[in-house]
Order: structure tokens, then C-alpha cells, then sequence
């Protein structure tokens, strides 16, 4: 396997020796540009990720938490999460009463309003001197390696679609491409795909491939009639349906088909809810589509992708850009 995944911390620091230019605008968004002769093409990954917010502090000390973007509540007890506040790191607990503790008319389930993070706080004061409300909280579980080149860590939805980026600007240095290309790592797509709907109006692109992560369902739970048919090691996965340009699509099949590249379809009737589905509504409309890397467990603090998936993307959109 050539690929090696690497957790991105500083995207504009490790894409600059391979682009042209770097620069952000006023909602986060970075954007990585690298001179050529053709049409604006967009490859664009967010770089924002799901997270809580802290709403309020009680006399206790305990955390009160909001989500930011979709999270489900019942996955948060006993997980370790680290606070941002200024420049300091703070660790905490998602706590929950036991269910040694619980009577039979209590609810067991659990909610944004049962749960609270334990940071060790004597009391409010204590609390409020480390922590303040709106600060957010993140997921914090160590990058793993497993089985069949199966990897798992937090935030691989869109720390994968970095890493495609990444990989396509180091394997494009240095050589002529028919291309202006920006890579982008959009902000806001969480919580409605807001920065993407700004660079787009802004630099105005022709083209765009939207990288993120797809759901797999080949695990206990999941109906392929309802859920789809999405399986890890079988390729990345490409979105047919109205957010995607017909011509984009069918030719990125065909570069699968005749490089031999492994990638699966999901059919999306509606928005595919990436960066692609504002992208493509923008100035007087973008030619978009949108390969993504399944993923089991989204959203959570230990997602699990193929590394196998992340270089299929990442050859299927080299070969689209006439690069071998």
C-alpha cells in the first residue's frame, strides 16, 4: 500500500511547498492555489468537524453542552473529551448517572439534558476560571491502525478528505496541468455548507469535485434497501444524481472502469448535503460532483475507513486531471 494516512493539523502549512499561493477569507475557509492554464477547478474537503458546545456552567462545576452539527446523544457517555479555551487545553469526562443508580420511572436514555462534562471543577467559580460558555469540546481518541488496512481515529469525516487533497497537490508538484486548480478546505459544512457557499461566489469555479465521506452500511443494523449497499476496501464511492453534473460522473466512471481503480455509486435523489450542493447553485451554476470515502460509524469518536478507499479517490481524481 503507498498511501499513508496522517492526521492534518496545519493544512495550509503542509499543502504551501506543493501550490502556488495560500491564503483564508473571513469564514475559515483556506484555500491552496496552484497557477495553470484551463478552467477554475475546485477540489474542495471541509476542514471543520462536529464538536460541543459548552451553554452553561452550574454551581457545580459540570458542563452543559450543546451540539454543534449532528451528534447523537446516546454515543457520548464515559468518552473523553478536551476543551479549547484561549490557548489552553482542558480534558473532561461525559458523565451520566449509573444504571446501578436508576429507578424504574427515570429515563435511561440519554439526552443533551442528562449528560454533562466533568472536568474536575470544585464549583462554578473553579470552572469558569478554565472554561467559558461557548467554548467547544472535541472528541478525543488516538489514530489506529486495524485489520486489513482498515484504520480508525476521530474526525476522519473530512481529515480524509484532506489527506486525498494533500496527496493530489504532492503528486501534481512540479509538473504542467491543464488545470487552475484550487484545493480547498472549506469551513462551516457542518452546520450548513456556509464557507463553501462563500469561496464559491468569490472565486467563481467551473468545475468541482466535492471530497467527503460516504456512510458504509456492511455492518450489523443496516438494510441495503434502505441504507444503500456501501462497503468498506471496495473503492470510494461516487454520487450520481441531480447535485451531480451527468457528464462529470460518467467520465469519472469511465476512468475507473479503464484503470481498473475499485469505486462504488450511491444514487442521491436529493442534495447530497457536501460542499457540492451550494457549490453547484452558485453564480450561473458549477459543473459538480462529489466522491466520497465510506466510513462506518460517522460522527462519532472512533469512525472507521479503508485506507485502500482514500487512494482509490485519490487515483480516480488524478487520472481525471490527465496525470498518471
Amino acid at each position: 500500500m503507498s498511501f499513508i494516512y496522517k492526521p492534518i493539523i496545519d493544512f495550509p502549512d503542509a499543502i504551501l511547498p506543493f501550490v502556488s499561493e495560500v491564503w483564508s477569507d473571513v469564514l475559515g475557509n483556506i484555500i491552496a492555489h496552484k497557477h495553470g492554464e484551463g478552467k477554475r477547478l475546485f477540489l474542495i474537503a471541509h476542514h471543520d468537524v462536529v464538536c460541543l458546545m459548552v451553554s452553561h456552567i452550574d454551581e457545580n462545576g459540570f458542563l452543559y453542552v450543546k451540539p454543534a452539527g449532528c451528534i447523537d446523544a446516546s454515543i457520548l457517555p464515559a468518552r473523553k473529551v478536551i476543551i479549547k479555551h484561549e490557548n489552553n487545553i482542558i480534558t473532561g469526562i461525559i458523565g451520566k448517572k449509573p444504571v446501578h443508580l436508576i429507578r424504574e420511572d427515570q429515563n435511561n436514555k440519554s439526552t443533551y439534558e442528562n449528560l454533562w462534562i466533568d472536568i474536575g471543577a470544585k464549583n462554578k467559580e473553579e470552572a469558569s476560571q478554565v472554561v467559558s460558555k461557548g467554548d467547544y469540546a472535541y472528541f478525543s481518541s488516538d489514530y489506529e491502525e486495524m485489520l486489513n488496512n482498515r484504520i480508525t481515529g476521530s474526525y476522519f469525516d473530512d481529515q480524509v478528505g484532506l489527506n486525498v487533497l494533500l496527496n493530489l497537490a504532492e503528486q501534481l508538484d512540479k509538473k504542467e496541468i491543464p488545470w487552475d486548480v484550487y484545493y480547498i478546505a472549506s469551513n462551516h459544512e457542518e452546520i450548513g455548507m456556509r464557507g463553501a457557499s462563500v469561496i464559491a461566489q468569490s472565486i467563481k469555479p467551473e468545475v468541482c469535485i466535492s471530497i467527503d465521506v460516504a456512510h458504509a452500511t456492511d455492518y450489523p443494523t443496516m438494510n441495503v434497501i434502505s441504507d444503500g449497499d456501501i462497503k468498506l476496501g471496495e473503492g470510494c464511492v461516487l454520487a450520481k444524481g441531480p447535485n451531480i453534473y451527468p457528464a462529470l460522473f460518467h467520465k469519472l466512471e469511465e476512468i475507473a472502469i479503464k484503470h481498473k481503480i475499485k469505486c462504488q455509486v450511491e444514487v442521491s435523489p436529493y442534495p447530497t448535503g457536501t460542499d457540492a450542493n451550494v457549490i453547484q447553485i452558485s453564480g450561473e451554476g458549477v459543473k459538480t460532483a462529489v466522491v466520497m470515502i465510506p466510513c462506518r460509524y460517522m460522527h462519532t469518536p472512533h469512525e472507521v475507513c479503508s485506507k485502500k478507499d482514500i487512494e482509490s479517490a485519490i487515483s480516480i481524481i488524478r487520472e481525471f486531471m490527465h496525470l498518471s
